[in-house]
């Protein structure tokens, strides 16, 4: 009977997973262009999102200034497109790079420290970050890099003009899709299960003979390359990289899309980041002032569904 559970369970999850595929084959088809964009825009930030549940959700490590690697991503990809050469994988390549490195050495120094003072030194950190980049002269100012161009991207032997917004959608879909299994494959490892173990009791973790700062800082490098990643698809998504996405109330969004889908869930900060995109785009076109409004509803959202709009679908599930 165990094993026939398990085989039921496989099958339900290759479904669910084919299933979500076709969905987002067919979306092109089926919404216009506009919400188009806006869900493309989404699937960027949702890569943002993810990097950020894989410290805070699974490792219980939160970090106030996660939108320097974000950013820091976005500016890595228009220097090389612009100054070193016109490849989309090579710029998507020195984005995570560059944004793992500097979430690595993040990492080194402020590892010393745990909960509020790990989180302040992020904050700090990122704050550093968004002054440097502000008054390079050489990467905007404070108008960033404009005008980024967006070129073909190589596929073996033919060229997929990014351009086209389907064609973007598309590849971005592919990268957020490639980038959740690879998250899903890393909590599900033995790996995974130690950061767990971290975020549930900290100073037990030791005494089973794992070396709490070395996976705290490969984490926290990891989930760095993933927001570079993200960083660096919005900014070819919007041919720009400025420094609105160094910024701290960015890092504070994102742990605001977190809590909305559901920490520790990795589809959770993927569904809190479409609602809130949406959320806020039709919020904005009635009001000025929609950012109370959005306020108001992620206050009622951690006090009455504290485990996210996932949690509350896996409950209605329960329940059926």
């Amino acid at each position: 009977m165990g094993g026939f559970s398990m085989a039921s369970r496989k099958i339900s999850l290759i479904l669910m997973h084919a299933g979500a595929l076709f969905a987002l084959f067919l979306c092109p088809h089926f919404i216009p262009r506009y919400w188009l964009l806006l869900l493309t825009e989404a699937l960027t930030l949702a890569i943002f999102a993810m990097s950020l549940d894989l410290i805070m959700g699974y490792a219980g490590i939160v970090s106030f200034g996660h939108a320097a690697f974000f950013g820091l991503g976005g500016y890595a990809l228009g220097v090389t497109i612009i100054h070193m050469a016109p490849s989309v994988w090579l710029a998507l390549t020195m984005a995570a790079c560059i944004s793992g490195c500097l979430a690595l050495f993040v990492g080194v120094v402020a590892v010393r420290t745990r909960g509020i003072y790990f989180a302040i030194l992020t904050l700090l950190f990122g704050e550093v970050v968004y002054r440097i980049v502000l008054h390079i002269r050489a990467l905007g100012g404070s108008d960033g890099l404009i005008g980024i161009p967006v070129p073909d991207l190589t596929l073996l032997f033919f060229k997929v003009d990014m351009k086209k917004p389907v064609n973007f959608f598309y590849v971005t879909a592919t990268i957020g899709y490639l980038s959740f299994l690879l998250c899903r494959k890393l909590v599900d490892s033995p790996f995974g299960r130690v950061l767990r173990a971290l975020r549930d009791n900290e100073n037990r973790v030791p005494f089973l003979g794992f070396n709490v700062k070395a996976f705290k800082i490969i984490s926290f490098a990891i989930s760095g390359m993933l927001a570079g990643l993200g960083g660096a698809l919005f900014s070819l998504f919007k041919t720009f990289a400025d420094t609105s996405q160094l910024h701290f109330l960015l890092s504070g969004k994102v742990i605001i899309m977190d809590l909305i889908g559901g920490l520790g869930t990795l589809i959770g900060p993927v569904v809190g980041a479409i609602f809130l995109t949406f959320l806020e785009t039709f919020i904005s076109g009635y009001f000025e002032s929609y950012h109370i409004i959005t306020g108001a509803i992620f206050v009622l959202i951690v006090i009455f569904l504290p485990n996210g709009l996932v949690g509350l679908l896996r409950a209605v599930k329960k329940k059926g």
